[in-house]
């Protein structure tokens, strides 16, 4: 199967970034060049199990007549492994990279989550904790491609941000996560956009999920938060239908200043969307009271103490 998605280059191989580093005057990305100790261990771990995303198939192959019941195992087995969601559907060429040729047939789906406390400790304390969580389901996609290929006998490869050829939205979307949002993440109904994701790709059969709605789309025609927050102005009023599916497309030429060309990270889109609320009313109130005294369209350089 030939995918049919291009993938957005990042860093430096990214046209759209080197354009404004050149209209900004730098010669390097302020964010890549500020790195904790935390976040240089992450990556590193990472990068390490990358040597782990392909490799040879045990000698016994576990038939399956029951797909439903495979699905549940699998499951339960990433559970254990650390993943708060998982959800699997058939691969689509949509979410493989444009111009790669995939011979598997389905893709399961790892997500782990980001502690939204974190914000309260400012936009250093925000990106290690994605990183923590990057960190996470590299390692839950690792753990589980070892025993499908080791312990099932099945073929797999798995992706995450040590190497990956797979488009995370559309497989998320069609996994039933839940739907895309103004601020162009997808938003679950208990983890909101406050997640990571990883996946494997495989032909072990399994029963697949389907997409669904809480009524996200429906709130984020009204919505203005991300809008009101987005230092940039990136975020676009108006959205797009493709395939059926109504979607908000972020300018990342006007995202990148903030969310790149700073030595802060700016997390805000995801950070001040009200669906993060249900779940962490005290922190999220205590944030905004934060964001409103410095009167939003501001970057995030610290707390909101």
């Amino acid at each position: 199967m030939m995918g049919s998605t291009k993938r957005r280059e990042h860093g430096l191989k990214d046209p759209v970034l080197r354009k404004v580093m050149a209209e900004m005057g730098l010669d390097s990305v302020p964010l890549y060049d500020h790195q904790s100790e935390a976040r240089i261990s992450y990556r590193r771990r990472i990068d390490e199990m990358a040597a782990f995303r392909v490799g040879p198939v045990g000698p016994k192959r576990r038939e399956v007549t029951d797909p439903a019941a495979m699905a549940e195992e699998v499951k339960a087995r990433a559970a254990v492994c650390g993943a708060d969601l998982v959800g699997a559907c058939a691969l689509q060429p949509v979410m493989i990279d444009e111009g790669v040729d995939c011979s598997f047939s389905n893709v399961i789906a790892f997500a782990h989550h980001e502690s939204y406390q974190k914000v309260l400790h400012g936009a250093d304390a925000v990106s290690d904790e994605a990183h923590r969580a990057y960190f996470m389901v590299a390692k839950i996609a690792t753990e589980m491609v070892l025993w499908i290929r080791e312990e099932l006998g099945w073929d797999a490869v798995s992706h995450h941000n040590g190497g990956t050829t797979i488009q995370a939205i559309p497989v998320m979307w069609q996994c039933g996560w839940g739907e895309l949002g103004k601020n162009g993440s997808l938003i679950h109904p208990v983890l909101g956009a406050s997640f990571r994701p990883s996946f494997v790709t495989t032909d072990l059969p399994l029963a697949h999920d389907s997409p669904m709605s809480f009524g996200v789309q429906e709130r984020c025609v009204s919505c203005q938060v991300c809008i009101n927050n987005c230092p940039g102005d990136a975020i676009p009023d108006d959205y797009v239908v493709t395939d059926g599916v109504k979607r908000w497309l972020t300018d990342v030429e006007k995202c990148y200043p903030y969310s790149r060309l700073r030595k802060e990270y700016c997390h805000l889109c995801v950070d001040v969307c009200p669906y993060n609320a249900p779940n962490h009313r005290d922190d999220y109130m205590f944030f905004m009271k934060g964001r409103k005294a410095e009167g939003y369209k501001t970057p995030k350089m610290a707390g909101a103490d």
